[in-house]
């Protein structure tokens, strides 16, 4: 028979390497019960890491879709906000005006005009909207308010219909300057001419929100509360027929401002229905590849478990063994 011995230098190597290796699992078993996660990523994967590789950046261009997606939302909301409260003022003048057009006379009229200019000054206010320290109306210029005020507004107006005396007259002057390139765009825009560009929200999904305040359905809202303006300008020395008859035909355009702007909301609703729908996607891919990901480098709760008290108990009965080993003596193996 063969006796196998070891000194006592190797048995304390012996169980000094034991103990590191004891203490090591012990730790990386802790960790693992602790965050959920495997600690030997590479051995599980088998040192593969291609698809892992290939799930984080599909999570991270998620993650990135959902950031561009949120900022236009935000953009959107404040686009309809504007939109619905500029419609809102347009329609109850119109309405107000219809409601006493049978019987309108001069205070009436210039009621009415003075009323225009303080919804006028409330519609290039939120034509000037900012969000996020950017504006929304301006297009790819969002650091600059783009109009104007009502004054610089009015005071080219009234130089343009000086001298005019019928309303025909003074309503086609007004829409030939908003017309004109020399005119509302030049005095009043400054914003950029470039729209904002085309924004990638989720996997082959972009929407483009470019709506600037020199748009021709925004442009004939103001131009709506100019002619109805007109009939409260003393300066302009007109009749109090022709205020009466300003403030009449001005409630037609304003009905066409309020259509106009109708359209504008049911486009900035559609891009925000498809925000929405592509929100949707985007989370529900987000949850999908996390949960694959996760189950990729998820360590068991109960394997690891098991497995930590199977290497404590080990770690203990080792410090058993050497603490005995440590009290061994000739004198008490003779006796």
């Amino acid at each position: 028979m063969i006796l196998n011995s070891y000194g006592d230098m190797a048995q304390h190597l012996f169980l000094r390497s034991r103990n590191t290796e004891l203490k090591e699992n012990v730790t990386t078993l802790s960790e693992e019960f602790a965050t959920g996660k495997s600690a030997n990523l590479s051995e599980r994967l088998g040192g593969d890491f291609t698809y892992f590789a290939d799930l984080e950046s599909s999570l991270n261009r998620i993650g990135s879709y959902m950031v561009a997606n949120s900022e236009v939302r935000l953009f959107a909301t404040a686009t309809q906000g504007s939109l619905d409260k500029v419609h809102s003022q347009v329609e109850a003048m119109r309405n107000d005006i219809l409601r006493l057009s049978p019987a309108l006379d001069t205070e009436n009229a210039q009621q009415f005009g003075s009323q225009a200019k303080q919804r006028l000054s409330s519609a290039i206010n939120l034509m000037n909207t900012a969000v996020g320290g950017r504006t929304i109306f301006a297009g790819t210029a969002t650091d600059t308010k783009p109009l104007n005020d009502t004054s610089t507004l009015m005071t080219a107006i009234l130089t343009e219909v000086s001298g005019l005396t019928t309303s025909n007259d003074i309503i086609q002057e007004v829409k030939d300057w908003f017309d004109d390139p020399a005119g509302f765009d030049a005095v009043m825009y400054r914003g950029s001419t470039t729209s904002l560009q085309p924004v990638t929200v989720g996997e082959g999904e972009q929407v483009t929100l470019g709506i600037r305040a020199d748009d021709e359905n925004l442009k004939h809202a103001l131009q709506s509360y100019v002619i109805t303006a007109l009939a409260d300008e003393p300066s302009l020395g007109l009749t109090e027929d022709v205020q009466i008859d300003l403030v009449i035909k001005a409630s037609s355009e304003l009905t066409e401002s309020a259509d106009r702007l109708i359209d504008l909301q049911a486009d900035v609703g559609f891009i925000e229905g498809q925000l929405e729908a592509v929100n949707t996607r985007n989370e529900a891919s987000k949850t999908s590849l996390s949960i694959v990901k996760n189950n990729l480098v998820s360590a068991d709760p109960y394997e690891t478990y098991t497995r930590l008290q199977e290497a404590q108990t080990q770690l203990e009965g080792l410090y058993t063994i050497t603490a005995r080993s440590s009290q061994l003596s000739l004198l008490k193996y003779i006796s």
